[in-house]
């Protein structure tokens, strides 16, 4: 016999095996089958739980969306299948409580149960709940002309066969037969044994029941395993331990801050009266859950207060050596709130026009940061009032997509935002907060912008609607105080932005101007006054405000840097800076230069240094060097200084660098 005829040989022996195989198992497989006629009885008894698929008017689309191209069902569907329920007497259904999943924010609030048919009824009012169970009971506004209870209580063992029925895959209601594998205890408390068994379970069949040989239900189906057919159904005997009262449960509700260990965990649990609505009963516990969180939030950072930011005393020698901020730049603590660093930046340019341009970074805080350039056919104070004009314009360079099917089709406009306000910081900024909601996939997109010279900066999110009572704005606007933020623009721009005045700007910037004019250049800032003229200085030179903390203060914005840049590209600039004495916790680096800056040696000795591909000459301005008083309580020296940078090519460098000291003129420091 040749090598080929072996293995034909040992292949058909294999197959003989294999088929003899199945068939022993199906011999011993002892798993029977609903009969037609209970089937079509169990029919008048079980429903699918539907809810409206939702729209909005208000977004407008790249090209018209393509809901042609999905299959017959989808695109003519108008309800999104969620769920399954079933009638457990004349008036009453019950189904898994998270279907409905009442103590999330959802803009999808209105259900019905759907027969074959397709006729729809809505859900009246909810009669008893338990999040723990995951079993609701409810009644309807208006109900099927033949309704069948089912049969309760049935018992089951393991290795009898049942059935898992339900809107298996949002496709109507299925049967498919299955056994009971094990019965194990429910994973919070072990109060009682929930049935595991093997027949398949899909999404949309939550709430539907599991039924034995007689169509008695035996337990609610609440969890498909997502690796293996291996299910959950709690036992409908548990249903008759409800109560009247609506129970809500969360374990381990939790708390923390970005970066350090500490936290806070504590469940979470609500009860209220029955019957009630479901629009009143979710916003009930939603409010609830909320505030719970809140309060978490509120005990930690009680908790770490000495510590952490603003009063923790690394925190305050941190602001005595802040980082220059480009763009947002989110204040974040390290481990055990030892360290602190600030982390942002212009991002990358992405131009929507020669002369407008977006600039985008991932963010931590939210999903982007972006500087958003106006048109220039719009005046500045416009287009801050106009959240919609801001976000049409940044979807001009940042796409949104929505996808239908395998197409993603760009979303050109969302639209007036749904909610609008301006919220005031405790820095004494006022942002413009904007939400719009997506109701195709129950999200919402916001902004958080500030005024910026040409446009705006601004936070922008894309976030679940189950966040929105889950202490999500609240922990948004605490964090605008943790923000800082560093301003470039051209002196044309700077003058139209300090025109906007106190009903628009930060604190910081009250009496602040910039103005050009034959005579020169005028810039009054809190700290100090420059008027320089020549050095090529026009309207598109450019002057940048890096902002950050006061260290004097316990919450006050403070200019960490200010440089003016006559000439775009050029290696030539003029800066103004603040130095305080170094802290306990300051780096040796900060230490070192602080004493230059002192002593007038090294960097800042006034001579001319050659630093890289640059010319540097910095010293203090020896009148300012002051003890200022502190929200601590512990004076702190503070001293100014100059600085003029220049390629190694320039020329008359001590003459130019001459000019713009003998412009400066700084104020007395008092706080």
């Amino acid at each position: 016999m040749n090598m080929m005829k072996q293995c034909v040989y040992l292949l058909v022996g294999l197959l003989a095996l294999v088929l003899l195989s199945c068939g022993l198992a199906a011999a011993e497989n002892n798993i029977e089958f609903l009969d037609k006629a209970l089937i079509s009885e169990l029919n008048n008894g079980i429903y699918e739980i539907v809810t409206p698929k939702l729209e909005s008017d208000s977004i407008t689309y790249a090209r018209q969306l393509p809901f042609d191209k999905l299959d017959f069902v989808e695109r003519n569907e108008k309800y999104y299948s969620i769920g399954t329920a079933f009638f457990i007497n004349d008036k009453e259904l019950i189904t898994a409580a998270h279907v409905f999943h009442l103590m999330f924010f959802s803009k999808y609030h209105d259900f019905y149960i759907r027969d074959a048919k397709g006729a729809v009824y809505p859900v009246g009012q909810i009669h008893q709940h338990s999040i723990l169970r995951d079993i609701i009971v409810f009644t309807l506004k208006k109900y099927p002309q033949h309704v069948v209870p089912l049969a309760m209580d049935g018992k089951v063992e393991v290795g009898d066969t049942v059935f898992s029925v339900g809107n298996a895959q949002g496709e109507g209601i299925a049967y498919r037969a299955g056994q009971v594998a094990s019965f194990t205890p429910e994973r919070e408390y072990g109060k009682w044994k929930n049935i595991r068994f093997t027949s398949p379970a899909s999404p949309g069949n939550s709430g539907g029941p599991l039924l034995d040989l007689q169509g008695r239900v035996v337990g609610v189906i609440v969890q498909k395993n997502q690796s293996e057919n291996y299910n959950v159904a709690i036992p409908i005997a548990e249903a008759h331990h409800l109560g009247n009262e609506a129970s809500f449960h969360i374990r381990n509700v939790r708390a923390g801050i970005y970066g350090v260990d500490e936290t806070v965990n504590r469940d979470w649990q609500f009860t209220a009266p029955l019957p009630d609505s479901v629009e009143h009963l979710a916003s009930l516990s939603q409010d609830s859950l909320n505030d719970h969180f809140l309060r978490l939030n509120k005990e930690l950072q009680e908790q770490v207060q000495d510590r952490n930011y603003p009063r923790g005393k690394r925190f305050r020698d941190f602001l005595r050596d802040q980082p220059y901020v480009n763009g947002i730049a989110p204040l974040l603590p390290g481990k055990g709130f030892r360290t602190w660093r600030t982390v942002g930046g212009i991002g990358e340019k992405v131009p929507v026009t020669a002369e407008q341009n977006v600039y985008r970074t991932k963010g931590l805080y939210a999903n982007l940061h972006v500087i958003v350039e106006k048109p220039s056919d719009v005046d500045l104070q416009t287009f801050i009032d106009s959240p919609r004009l801001v976000m049409d314009n940044l979807l001009k360079a940042i796409p949104f997509y929505r996808q239908v099917g395998q197409e993603r089709v760009n979303i050109v406009s969302f639209g007036e935002p749904a909610k609008k306000r301006v919220i005031t910081d405790k820095l004494g900024r006022k942002w413009t907060n904007a939400l719009w909601d997506l109701p195709y996939n129950d999200y919402f997109v916001q902004t958080s912008c500030l005024p910026y010279p040409g446009g705006v900066i601004c936070l922008v999110d894309s976030k679940k609607n189950a966040v929105r009572k889950y202490g999500y704005f609240d922990s948004l606007y605490d964090g605008y105080n943790e923000i800082s933020v560093g301003y470039k623009g051209s002196i044309k721009k700077w003058k139209e932005f300090f025109r906007l005045g106190k009903k628009y700007l930060g604190t910081v910037f009250y009496g602040a101007s910039i103005q050009l004019d034959q005579t020169g250049l005028d810039v009054h800032l809190k700290d100090f006054d420059l008027h320089v003229k020549g050095h090529d200085i026009t309207e598109d030179s450019s002057v940048h405000l890096h902002l950050g903390y006061d260290p004097t203060r316990l919450l006050a914005e403070d200019v960490l840097l200010f440089e003016l840049i006559p000439l775009k590209g050029a290696r030539q600039q003029f800066r103004v800076q603040p130095f305080f004495e170094p802290g306990v916790f300051s780096s040796d680096d900060y230490k070192s230069t602080w004493d230059d800056v002192i002593h007038k040696t090294g960097d800042y000795s006034g001579a001319v240094v050659r630093k890289g591909d640059k010319v540097v000459i910095r010293q203090a301005v020896e009148s300012t060097l002051a003890t200022v008083p502190t929200v601590m309580g512990q004076p702190l020296q503070k001293v100014f200084a100059w600085g003029c940078f220049f390629a190694p090519s320039a020329t008359n460098i001590k003459e130019q660098c001459h000019d713009f000291v003998k412009g400066l003129v700084f104020h007395p420091q008092t706080h």
